[in-house]
């Protein structure tokens, strides 16, 4: 990209004009530095779903890369560590489901020993074939998850409660069992080839309890971000009360992770007892705290609704780590670790968890430095721009009917089209229809209004997207996203911000997204930040949506030049109108057209006469431009102060102008005393008239034009298109 001497942008990179791209930071003047937002960043980092446990995870890797440089513990101990691995990574998964789904389960220790001790005693006490004991102990496990799950689900018992009572009773369970089978639980030096291929066989080179371990860590984390029953969990975690309200089985949810945490914890003991054959009554005591604090360790979440299998066994590797650092070590010392390092990532998890998402909210606005040229005095006498009260005389259209108009579109026949804030595109049938109708109803904010080629109102929907409205009211989505930026911190692929829009000879559709952080609704916070959010996105006639120019300052209007080789684009944030060359020897290059407005320009409009007509939504103050060179300033105003309050343009204002393909401005209207149009933001000439919208008024204004402002062109037509399809003859062929 390069800017020319003449101030036109050229293409950022060589080949296909347009498709390459235009960046469109140049125009603010600022220098390289001035691209980055690091306030911004820092938020949207902060704000990314897998940073709920990214600190206490890095802590931790830290604590066993310390571990392994001052211990003894090296490649040597990988092996024990691995199974370790296998084992608790397999009870951590159930208890992140347990936890991710608002719960706890403190028994899992009990049915590692219940299920352990129950299958050598059924194997060797009992005669019962190691294949069977295999598939019985995951099943056990479950059964007495599921007794969890009764009591918690159903009955409707706290969690803590009722697993630490079946932490006793499944522990006293185990014991009996032992005393019973003591004598024999140990075996006879029997051997079998399914003992021995759990314990120390191999799968694709993989220890069988590796690759056990591995295939349900896919599974598990797949099912838990990815399946509908996943994000059930989540949501039952988040907010068990809305859950239920949205139809979500919470009871069903909750019952069904209890009983995943006990098999889960069956099939870690079945695996423990292949590798060990221990038959010690205490088998299990204490897994629990080493695994609750390893899904800690590795972000879960305590209090619901936020976790990852994959970072808790991230914990796992960690806790196995210091496990194997302290054997050997006199006293109950790995005991002590666990529970000083339970105690201070349980703090961080809560603080980092509150601080987090303060942090996103203070930080996700992040204002740029910005020095526009020196500001016109529009009150000044005897001028173009000299305030008058053309546009207080414009009779109104739909008066209390319509809450918001950002713009309209009138068709041959007189029938005004216009959008409103609650989502709907009204028809008014000429200025004697008061009533109108609700035309179609879009699910989002109707902002741009053009005719296409064939005579169909297409729409720029914020919220959404880009719709075709056929002249029976229905509509057909048109686009709603395009590429995602591969660095972009947030997905910018939506076109949340969809303002207006035009229509190219070719059938192409050039439109406005003002900003890829914020909604149309928030448009006051672009006028804060002043940041280059913006960009232009051209849709094919295929519907296939591509960024032509991008880095842009709040890029609001746009229009199709009438040589049908350009386009027009306004810059509100720069109070600019810029010219897009879509075709022709210049194809793929921006230059300025109007520089330095003394307001801050919106929607615009071809004139019948090869001009243009520009609203401003608001005019700049001596205050606004001196807030725009302090963004600190403007950043502690965004904290301290409520949105009614903060400092911004005066958008109590109604200014229209027409100007030039050259940049001449031609004429000014205006209703200085804001008597019945306070704001207007888009405008559309028909038939000698000037249609009047506004985004905070109640009416549309019809304003007669002076017949020397009115020529032969007809303004629905799309530049280089034959005029029988127009909207008139669209509908009359109907």
């Amino acid at each position: 990209m390069t800017t020319t001497t003449d101030g036109s942008v050229s293409l950022r990179r060589g080949g296909s004009p347009l498709r390459r791209g235009i960046d469109a930071f140049p125009l603010t003047g600022g220098g390289f530095l001035d691209r980055f937002a690091p306030y911004r960043n820092i938020s949207e980092l902060f704000g990314k779903r897998w940073m709920e446990g990214a600190v206490p995870l890095i802590l931790a890797l830290a604590l066993s890369i310390y571990v392994l440089a001052t211990t003894n513990v090296g490649a040597d101990n990988a092996g024990l560590i691995m199974d370790s691995v296998a084992i608790y990574g397999l009870i951590a998964i159930g208890m992140t489901i347990v936890l991710v789904g608002g719960g706890i389960d403190l028994s899992v220790g009990s049915i590692v020993a219940f299920v352990g001790l129950g299958s050598l005693a059924a194997w060797h006490s009992w005669g019962v074939p190691p294949v069977l004991v295999a598939i019985l102990a995951p099943i056990v496990g479950g059964l007495l998850g599921a007794v969890n799950g009764y009591f918690i689900a159903i009955v409707r018992m706290r969690p803590f409660i009722t697993t630490l009572v079946t932490l006793v009773a499944f522990g006293g369970a185990a014991r009996v069992l032992q005393t019973a089978t003591a004598n024999t639980i140990g075996g006879k030096g029997e051997t079998s080839a399914v003992w021995d291929f759990l314990g120390n066989g191999r799968i694709l080179g993989l220890h069988t309890c590796w690759f056990i371990f591995l295939i349900v860590l896919i599974v598990a984390h797949v099912c838990l971000t990815r399946s509908r029953w996943g994000w059930w969990v989540t949501a039952t975690g988040s907010d068990r009360r809305s859950a239920r309200r949205n139809g979500i089985p919470v009871t069903k949810v909750t019952f069904w992770s209890y009983v995943l945490s006990g098999a889960l914890a069956g099939a870690a003991a079945l695996i423990y007892q292949t590798i060990n054959s221990r038959t010690d009554p205490n088998l299990g005591s204490g897994w629990e705290i080493t695994v609750l604090t390893a899904v800690v360790l590795g972000g879960v979440s305590l209090s619901g609704g936020r976790g990852s299998v994959l970072r808790a066994t991230v914990g796992v590797f960690v806790v196995a780590i210091l496990q194997q650092a302290t054997v050997g070590a006199q006293g109950p010392l790995f005991s002590v670790v666990l529970a000083a390092v339970l105690l201070v990532f349980t703090i961080l998890d809560l603080k980092w968890g509150k601080y987090r998402q303060r942090a996103v909210e203070k930080l996700k606005l992040d204002p740029a430095r910005q020095k526009l040229g020196p500001l016109l005095d529009v009150t000044a006498p005897g001028t173009v721009w000299t305030p008058n009260s053309k546009l207080t005389v414009a009779p109104p259209l739909g008066l209390g009917k319509i809450r918001g108009a950002e713009d309209c579109a009138v068709d041959n026949d007189g029938n005004v089209y216009c959008g409103d804030q609650r989502g709907w595109v009204w028809k008014f049938r000429g200025i004697e229809d008061t009533e109108g109708e609700i035309f179609s109803r879009t699910g989002g904010f109707p902002c741009g209004h053009k005719f296409d080629r064939d005579g169909n109102l297409v729409v720029a929907v914020g919220g959404i997207g880009v719709y075709r409205i056929d002249m029976d009211g229905n509509y057909e989505v048109i686009a709603t996203q395009t590429k995602r930026s591969p660095l972009s911190l947030i997905d910018d692929s939506g076109l949340r911000a969809i303002d207006d829009l035009d229509v190219a000879p070719d059938g192409s559709i050039y439109c406005s997204d003002f900003s890829t952080r914020n909604n149309t609704t928030e448009f006051q916070l672009e006028l804060v930040e002043f940041r280059d959010n913006g960009r232009i996105i051209r849709i094919d006639p295929e519907g296939k949506a591509e960024v032509v120019i991008d880095n842009y300052v709040f890029p609001n209007g746009i229009v199709t030049a009438h040589d049908g080789q350009s386009i027009l684009v306004a810059s509100t944030g720069l109070a600019r109108v810029d010219r897009l060359w879509i075709s022709g020897p210049k194809e793929g290059q921006l230059e300025p057209v109007l520089e330095n407005l003394p307001g801050y320009p919106d929607n615009m409009c071809r004139s019948s006469d090869g001009n243009y007509w520009l609203p401003l939504v608001a005019l700049r103050t001596e205050m606004s431009d001196l807030l725009n060179r302090y963004p600190d300033v403007r950043r502690r105003m965004t904290r301290e102060m409520p949105l009614d309050n903060w400092i911004a343009p005066q958008f109590n204002t109604a200014c229209v102008i027409k100007f030039s393909d050259s940049g001449e401005i031609l004429t000014t209207l205006w209703d200085k005393d804001l008597e019945n149009y306070p704001m207007v933001t888009g405008v559309k000439e028909n038939d000698g008239y000037l249609y009047l919208c506004g985004v905070s008024n109640n009416r549309i204004g019809k304003m007669k034009l002076d017949p020397s402002e009115v020529g032969t062109i007809d303004t629905n037509l799309v530049p280089g298109v034959a005029p029988a399809t127009t909207a008139k003859t669209a509908e009359a062929a109907r």
